[in-house]
C-alpha cells in the first residue's frame, strides 16, 4: 500500500489514512488523514473523534510540545487500521485543541514503513518485501 506525501505541509509530509475503532471491534470511524511523525512519542487525535467513537478513556497525562510546553490530555485506548495493518490496543492522546491526527512512534513502530522522501511516497511494505530487507540486513 502506498500514499503520496501531503502538500498541505511545507515541506510535504508523509500521511496515511487511518480508521479508529473501539478495542476488539473493527475500526470503522474514518478514514482520516494522519501525519506520520517519527519525532512524536504518542499518537494524538482531536478529542471529538475519540468521544464520538466511545472508546475507553484510561488516564490523564501531560504531553510536551516540541517547544517544551506541557499540555493536558486524556489517554484513550483504540484499535487503528492503517492500510492493511490492524493495530490493536493503541494509546491515543485526545487533544481538545488538535485539528489533525498525528501517528506517533507508539503506532509507527508496529508498521513496516518505507518513507521515500525524493519520490514523496510512503509505503507500508508487504511481508515479502519485509522478509527480503531483513534477510539482507542479517547478512551485513
Amino acid at each position: 500500500m502506498s500514499a503520496q506525501y501531503s502538500d498541505d505541509y511545507s515541506p510535504p509530509a508523509p500521511v496515511l489514512e487511518v480508521f479508529f475503532g473501539v478495542p476488539g471491534e473493527r475500526p470503522t470511524s474514518g478514514p482520516f488523514e494522519a501525519m506520520l511523525d517519527t519525532g512524536a512519542d504518542m499518537t494524538v487525535a482531536p478529542k471529538a473523534i475519540l468521544l464520538d467513537l466511545g472508546t475507553p478513556s484510561l488516564f490523564e497525562a501531560q504531553l510536551r510540545s516540541p517547544w517544551g510546553e506541557l499540555h493536558e490530555v486524556i489517554i484513550y485506548l483504540a484499535d487503528l487500521q492503517i492500510g492493511p495493518a490492524r493495530l490493536p490496543g493503541i494509546y491515543v492522546a485526545a487533544d481538545e485543541t488538535a485539528a489533525e491526527i498525528t501517528i506517533g512512534r507508539n503506532a509507527l513502530n508496529k508498521l513496516p514503513l518505507f518513507l521515500d522522501g525524493p519520490k514523496q511516497v510512503t509505503e507500508i511494505l508487504d511481508e515479502a518485501a519485509v522478509k527480503r530487507l531483513r534477510t539482507r540486513q542479517a547478512r551485513k
